[in-house]
């Protein structure tokens, strides 16, 4: 885990089905300024995969920062690769 993380933006997006997360990411990356960094905590499974997935194809740089047996919390950072 990274040490000194400025959170920006915090999303608890557990629970929520696809695409609904992935909407919700990219309207509150749209959002943030550059080098903003997004914290996001969703579901293992579709959610995660679906999330990491489709936000990587756009461009953003995710990062998982914890991950349990149910829960997964990402970091994604507004500046595009």
């Amino acid at each position: 885990m990274e040490k000194n993380i400025l959170i920006d933006q915090y999303l608890d997006l557990c629970g929520l089905i696809c695409p609904v997360n992935f909407v919700k990411c990219c309207l509150a990356l749209e959002n943030l300024s550059l080098n903003q960094v997004l914290k996001v905590d969703l579901d293992i499974g579709e959610s995660e995969t679906s999330v990491i997935d489709g936000l990587e194809e756009k461009g953003y740089k995710v990062k998982i920062l914890y991950r349990d047996s149910k829960k997964v919390s990402l970091i994604i950072s507004s500046e595009q690769k």
